[in-house]
């Protein structure tokens, strides 16, 4: 009787009438409290409507009827998972794996959870299980493949990702992380090729790895009053800049904040190794003064490197603190519009900074 209750929910969830399958699953479960199917069914139909609390109690149901079932725990683990526990969901893979130590689903899921949490060396143990007890399986290479990534191994992960590519041709996500580990090495143009074709496999995919094959820019300095001038005329009298220069010797620390168009690397921005500071020399930003300086002996010596340097991730700007001193007699000559501030760090991805626009100052207005 249960199994022919069954196959009436099967009907109603085929049509999405997931009310009625719900209440004809419990029937089935009440008619054969031992029917594992029934727990089984009756959790994924709660997981497809959302109602994780509904589904992991229909699993722990299905496991007092089945203790002994490893299918079991990883739809337990699944729903764990998806109610955002992943403490509690990798207890039950753990479970599983030790019921059943000749599938690769519960090492898999593993695997995912630690690669997650950052857990990398666990992450790959649990991959390497996967290839070990499924070799011709491409997941587990792809896990790999992953791993080193994230710990900047690229040439091994690189030989990961095509291990699975190889594998299964079908199979979109060794090519993200082929291309991740192209970038890693510098070999952009090899991973805009698998940006092409991910374009053929996965448009989501694609999409992102476009976003990721893009170099971060400075798309703005942003000057104010109360910051340097990067608008001041060449020959400016560096008194003029600041109340405090009105005095021989005296130092003044300045700022200029600068506006990323992508999420930088905090410490590499921070980095004050990271960032130049120069006198224009041609090009798009110009040349220091014109190219006339009357008075060599009055020039500003300009900081080469900032004093500090603070990142706000919120608005992906940075503020540069950079030091600057007058002299003697008071007659301190500099050309704002043409100091060159140049930033050669990375993004949060670890890219490097697109050339065309790595560098400002005054004169040219945008970045350069």
């Amino acid at each position: 009787m249960s199994k022919y209750v069954q196959a009436a929910a099967a009907q109603l969830i085929q049509n999405k009438q997931y009310p009625q399958a719900i209440a004809q699953l419990k029937k089935a479960i009440a008619l054969d409290p031992k029917s594992p199917d029934a727990y089984s069914t009756l959790g994924s139909v709660y997981l497809q409507t959302g109602n994780t609390k509904g589904a992991i109690d229909a699993y722990k149901s299905q496991i007092r009827a089945n203790p002994a079932s490893a299918d079991a725990y990883n739809s337990l683990g699944n729903a764990y998972l998806q109610a955002g526990n992943q403490a509690e969901a990798e207890k039950q893979y753990k479970t599983s794996a030790r019921i059943d130590g000749s599938t690769t689903y519960a090492p898999y899921a593993l695997g995912n959870i630690y690669l997650q949490q950052g857990r990398y060396t666990e992450a790959a143990t649990q991959f390497a299980k996967v290839v070990k007890i499924a070799p011709r399986d491409a997941h587990g290479y792809y896990g790999l493949a992953a791993v080193d990534n994230k710990q900047g191994n690229f040439s091994q992960a690189a030989t990961q990702a095509n291990k699975a590519i190889s594998l299964d041709k079908t199979f979109a996500e060794p090519h993200f992380e082929l291309a991740k580990a192209y970038l890693g090495l510098g070999q952009k143009s090899d991973a805009e090729k698998q940006a092409t074709i991910l374009g053929t496999m996965n448009a989501t995919m694609a999409s992102d790895l476009s976003k990721l094959l893009a170099a971060p820019k400075l798309v703005a300095s942003l000057p104010d009053a109360t910051r340097f001038n990067t608008l001041k005329a060449p020959h400016t009298l560096l008194k003029t800049l600041d109340p405090s220069l009105l005095f021989p010797n005296s130092s003044k620390d300045f700022t200029m904040v600068f506006q990323f168009d992508s999420q930088m690397d905090a410490s590499s921005v921070m980095n004050v190794a990271n960032w130049s500071i120069n006198k224009a020399s041609g090009g798009q930003g110009g040349v220091y003064n014109n190219g006339v300086t009357l008075h060599q002996d009055t020039q500003v010596t300009v900081p080469s490197t900032p004093k500090r340097v603070v990142y706000d991730p919120q608005s992906m700007q940075a503020t540069v603190f950079f030091t600057l001193s007058q002299n003697s007699t008071l007659s301190a000559e500099i050309d704002p519009s043409h100091i060159v501030f140049k930033f050669s760090g990375t993004d949060a991805d670890g890219k490097s900074m697109d050339p065309s626009a790595d560098q400002v100052d005054g004169a040219a207005g945008l970045p350069f």
